[in-house]
């Protein structure tokens, strides 16, 4: 009987025992909260930081696109303004021969069918094709910066998913050591995305500028093609009408 007794009253002494020493680990954080206190800290400078990056970000990428609309503004009036000169020498080159065959009292009817619609309607065909090539390559930025954006974003979650962790750290001496972890973790973050998010940034903003070129050479292609396509077309009518007036 003593024996039982003994046995029981070991038991409950054990029991109390681990359960005093569940309360002291639980209270541990409570006489300790400078861990957490330091991480929720960092949390908010990190937060302050990557905010301060992503407002610059897109800044950054909105004046970049800026950039590459007016350029292509620019580029696209300039080239249109030459194919416009190149229509209007063509038109009166073309003039002149219908003034020759008249003057010598010829049908140039079939000299002139298509060739003449070709010849009026190639710079606004032309230009046409322009503003489609600028809006590929527009639409090329767009992409540019919305990819930036994206990363810009995940870099966001990344920052928001830390609140988590820190909850996921529970209470007691498990969570000082986590936290403490955890706040480390966050005060290299506070100088690393931030620098993540502008070498992204700086990139696609590199990427982006350099797109002028490509929407020069849309302009200049076609203006090219339409002195060379024009000067063909004027030169097959012409062809033809110098055949009727020595015939």
């Amino acid at each position: 009987m003593h024996c039982k007794v003994l046995v029981a009253l070991v038991t409950i002494v054990l029991l109390i025992g681990e359960i005093h020493g569940l309360q002291n680990d639980e209270s541990l954080e409570d006489f300790h909260p400078q861990p957490r206190n330091k991480a929720d800290d960092v949390l908010k400078k990190l937060r302050r930081e990557v905010d301060r990056a992503m407002e610059k970000a897109h800044k950054a990428l909105e004046d970049a696109k800026r950039k590459v609309n007016e350029t292509a503004d620019k580029i696209q009036n300039e080239a249109r303004s030459q194919m416009q000169g190149v229509e209007d020498k063509l038109k009166a080159e073309l003039e002149e021969l219908k003034q020759k065959a008249k003057t010598a009292g010829v049908n140039i009817d079939d000299c002139l069918k298509d060739n003449e619609d070709k010849l009026v309607n190639l710079p606004n065909q032309l230009s046409e094709d322009m503003v489609h090539c600028v809006s590929d390559k527009i639409n090329k930025a767009i992409s540019f910066a919305e990819d930036a954006l994206d990363h810009v974003q995940k870099i966001v979650d990344e920052v928001e998913n830390i609140k988590k962790e820190i909850k996921d750290c529970g209470h007691g001496i498990h969570a000082v050591k986590c936290i403490a972890k955890l706040a480390a973790r966050i005060e290299k973050d506070i100088t690393s995305l931030p620098t993540r998010i502008e070498a992204d940034v700086t990139a696609s903003v590199a990427l982006i500028s350099q797109l002028d070129k490509e929407v020069e050479k849309c302009a200049s292609d076609k203006v090219e093609k339409c002195e060379n396509d024009g000067k063909k077309i004027l030169e097959s009518i012409a062809a033809c009408v110098a055949g009727k007036l020595i015939g």
